[in-house]
């Protein structure tokens, strides 16, 4: 790890130097995970102070430095990018159906089609869902997306794979 990190604007407490759980990126690693931190606008302001570039904007291309005080990571699934790239070639031949066989999401779910707050069953459950990964398990989704564009942007892959 590096003594270096980055988080969105957005991520941000609304008080410094309060201890809060903070959503972070090793510069160093690209590492995104959770920890508990102090924030400050100066180092003198914290025990243990590391720089924190704090990124906004549409393209996250604005950005400002404070500092950051790790108290302690917090401990999460962490991502396996093998077994995302894994999982991401598997489906490229596989059903895309999701069945979570329950009577009782079954009906909350035509709940929402009738009341016309979805069109369908599966636009809610992809919506719902996608939703509850990005408050919860963005880091998540960043993997996945990088593996995506992976597998988006390799022609030779697919050509090999029969695809092309």
């Amino acid at each position: 790890m590096s003594n270096h990190y980055i988080t969105a604007a957005e991520h941000l407490p609304d008080e410094e130097t309060t201890e809060t759980t903070l959503q972070i990126t090793d510069a160093e690693t690209k590492r995104i995970f959770e920890a508990r931190v102090r924030i400050a606008r100066e180092p003198d302001d914290l025990t243990d102070p590391r720089p924190l570039r704090v990124v906004t904007g549409p393209h996250e291309n604005v950005s400002e430095e404070r500092y950051v005080e790790l108290i302690d990571e917090i401990d999460s699934l962490g991502i396996d990018d093998d077994l995302l790239r894994r999982l991401a070639s598997e489906q490229e031949t596989t059903s895309n159906i999701v069945n979570t066989r329950s009577d009782d999401l079954k009906v909350v779910l035509r709940y929402l089609v009738e009341s016309e707050q979805y069109d369908s069953t599966a636009e809610a459950l992809r919506k719902i869902a996608f939703q509850y990964l990005a408050e919860n398990r963005s880091d998540l989704l960043e993997a996945y997306e990088d593996v995506r564009t992976e597998f988006e942007a390799d022609p030779l892959r697919r050509a090999l794979a029969g695809d092309e």
